[in-house]
């Protein structure tokens, strides 16, 4: 099963996540991947919640909330040329290479193993079994599969991440962060959720907290790097003075002031200051 993002807040990025019953991974053209190698500090091994934590504990009681705040890293990245697909591509293979550093040294502070996500990086959408269809869908630059540990992302030298650097960064960062999600098993509370939703306005909640989650986590790695990224406050200025976008950027800027990770937790937040 699919599950869309349905909220305007996201518009601008259209990023969404699938989640299910999905096996096997068949691309119809792989232009662009690039293949990603895991960091010194990643171990063999995924973190997995245990069989014995349920899956609203696995979210609502995450150990990374847990974890000191995320601390700055060297990352040294490529200048962004514009209207340049192989730029783009360099550029956001770099910022992902940097995500892992950031997130293996993150889960050895709660002495759990971390595995780097694959990920693709796409010059045009192809056709995947893993993501059920057209990848990333019509209108998305981004998504991530949990069926093949996998995220896509289109780097387009037409799209909106052409034009600004911290949005192209922003949209790897958020894709990843679902795969964190899912490796300490909050995916699985968030399909519990849709499962039991009585109507569409629960199920909407459900995956606006995923994503607001997404968008803290994404913001609090991103943060660690913020030496080499452009201003901060020129990106977040989008979504303070839009009324749509201002309960995401409110997210946003818990998880980058600070790095802490416990800021970032959405599912035990009122209803009211979801977006």
């Amino acid at each position: 099963m699919t599950f869309t993002h349905l909220r305007p807040l996201l518009r601008v990025f259209a990023i969404l996540v699938i989640l299910g019953s999905l096996t096997g991974c068949l691309s119809a053209g792989d232009q662009g991947e690039a293949p990603a190698s895991d960091p010194p500090e990643a171990r063999p091994g995924v973190v997995l919640a245990s069989p014995s934590i349920s899956p609203r504990s696995a979210a609502l009681k995450s150990p990374l909330y847990r974890t000191p705040p995320i601390a700055k890293i060297k990352c040294k990245l490529p200048l962004l040329e514009e209207d340049s697909w192989g730029s783009m591509r360099r550029y956001m293979q770099a910022v992902s290479g940097c995500l892992d550093r950031v997130w293996a040294r993150q889960f050895a502070k709660m002495h759990a193993s971390y595995t780097p996500p694959k990920r693709k990086y796409l010059a045009k959408r192809i056709k995947t079994t893993a993501c059920d269809g057209l990848t990333p869908p019509k209108g998305a630059y981004g998504v991530y599969c949990p069926s093949n540990k996998t995220y896509y992302v289109l780097a387009d030298r037409s799209s909106w991440a052409s034009y600004h650097a911290f949005w192209a960064a922003h949209l790897v960062a958020h894709e990843h962060s679902h795969y964190i999600q899912d490796l300490v098993s909050i995916l699985n509370y968030h399909a519990e959720l849709d499962t039991k939703a009585r109507n569409q306005q629960d199920r909407l909640l459900a995956e606006n907290r995923l994503e607001d989650q997404a968008g803290c986590f994404a913001a609090a790695a991103l943060q660690a790097m913020r030496d080499t990224l452009p201003s901060w406050s020129e990106f977040i200025s989008m979504y303070r003075s839009e009324k749509d976008l201002k309960l995401y950027g409110v997210w946003l800027d818990r998880g980058h002031n600070g790095g802490r990770l416990g800021s970032c937790n959405t599912w035990t937040a009122p209803m009211k200051k979801i977006g």
